[in-house]
């Protein structure tokens, strides 16, 4: 995935490599364990301070790779998110923002990224773009900075510009022949947002977080979250909540109701005159009284029939795969456990890391999916050859066999009983594949 970078010094092209293997092979160790040994360790430390180390150029390398993914994709679904990153282990690091409220004092970055994930598979296809956000609670909550790397810090013009830089990053790095499908949450429920996408063609789908002024097709006046309450319901349907915090995971029964109408332009946006159609599905959760789902989803997508609003909601329920990618990073790759003294230090890891953990999600999404995707499409020659050698019976196989086979090595059982492989255990086996890829490289040479 680096293997693009351009630095304009060939030393640091191939150092960025030798980093990313080490740090892959062993991401929840410290870098200096990663690293093996000292000389390996001060090389890496002097990589971060380097004035011509970016992390745009470490992201540019694996969005050409990325590229390459999407040349026969004609729909992606372009997923964003926040998270917060704090450093409870090394607080006083340079760099930091006030992320907290006016009664906590938290210091930290807000990481907004982009990602990109294949409609049909659940596959990360990458990263498509990375913001580091840092806020001032004492001066002023509502003004974000993007820190911009070891550049001038950009202030941000309000709350969604952050979803319309990476959105906009998004399109600019996709084939023409290839569709986006903005998938948010309700930190999006933005006019201009919806406006802008529409008029570059592009398809959405949004949670809505706000009752807005709408018109119905009758020409009524009415209000979006009122007015959906009574839309028709046009089936049901199953799904499993994942746990997330306290909440636990379970199985739920949603009403799906649709119908269409046109968002009004709120009066603070005057520029917006003209109003923006969208189809709206409520989904509910039903026979359940205390807390139940309930999601109302703005989209350009068709809603005629059932099938069409659960096409709908599975894309929206495929916005959980950015939430894996944060466990990834911050569980997996112990980013907020690192020590580094300054920020800019720290974005140059984040994004090597941010790569780092979509690689073990791919793996673990091919070890989950019917069909057909050859070994060679995620895995090089030296990992595919080193793989048959331990199991001479993978030889002609497909992807998904060799991705098992790598979960197996990390301590999957693979009985009928066993649910697939998950991240752990994926990231266990791959991480003993990159050893034996090593030892494979130095017996033959």
């Amino acid at each position: 995935e680096f293997q693009f970078t351009d630095f304009g010094d060939k030393r640091l092209d191939d150092r960025l490599q030798r980093i990313g293997v080490a740090l892959g092979g062993a991401p929840s160790e410290s870098i200096p364990r990663a690293c093996g040994d000292w000389a390996s360790t001060k090389a890496t430390y002097r990589f971060f301070d380097n004035e011509n180390v970016t992390p745009e150029e470490i992201l540019s390398s694996h969005k050409e790779e990325m590229k390459s993914r999407l040349k026969w994709v004609k729909k992606v679904l372009v997923v964003s998110d926040t998270t917060y990153l704090t450093f409870p282990s090394h607080p006083s690091k340079e760099g930091l923002g006030d992320i907290g409220n006016s009664k906590t004092d938290v210091e930290g970055v807000l990481v907004h990224s982009t990602i990109g994930v294949h409609p049909e598979t659940r596959r990360m296809i990458g990263v498509m773009n990375q913001q580091v956000l840092v806020q001032d609670q004492e001066q002023d909550p509502t003004e974000t900075c993007d820190t911009n790397g070891k550049d001038e810090p950009i202030q941000l013009e309000s709350e969604q510009d952050k979803w319309i830089r990476g959105d906009k990053e998004a399109i600019k790095m996709l084939p023409e022949e290839t569709r986006p499908i903005f998938v948010h949450d309700r930190g999006a429920d933005d006019f201009s947002l919806f406006k802008k996408l529409k008029e570059e063609g592009s398809g959405f789908v949004i949670r809505a977080s706000q009752n807005r002024c709408i018109k119905t097709p009758s020409g009524q006046g009415n209000y979006l979250l009122d007015w959906s309450k009574n839309l028709p319901e046009i089936g049901q349907t199953e799904i499993h909540i994942q746990q997330q915090g306290n909440r636990k995971g379970r199985d739920a029964t949603l009403s799906i109701q649709t119908g269409t109408c046109e968002l009004l332009p709120p009066e603070k946006v005057p520029q917006d005159t003209s109003p923006c159609q969208v189809n709206v599905i409520r989904a509910e959760e039903i026979e359940k009284e205390e807390d139940p789902l309930l999601w109302v989803l703005l989209t350009t997508e068709p809603v005629e029939d059932f099938e069409d609003a659960l096409e709908v909601i599975e894309h929206y329920r495929k916005r959980w795969v950015i939430e894996d990618w944060h466990r990834a990073l911050k569980t997996g790759c112990r980013i907020e456990e690192r020590q580094l003294e300054k920020w800019e230090r720290m974005e140059v890891l984040l994004s090597i890391y941010s790569v780092i953990a979509w690689k073990v999600l791919e793996i673990r999404e091919i070890a989950r999916t019917e069909g057909e995707i050859a070994p060679e499409e995620f895995l090089t020659e030296t990992q595919i050859a080193v793989l048959e050698g331990k199991s001479p019976d993978l030889k002609g196989k497909g992807g998904k066999e060799y991705a098992v086979a790598i979960a197996k090595v990390g301590g999957y059982l693979d009985r009928s009983s066993d649910p697939p492989p998950g991240w752990i255990v994926t990231w266990r086996g791959f991480k003993k594949v990159l050893t034996w890829v090593e030892g494979y490289e130095i017996l033959s040479t």
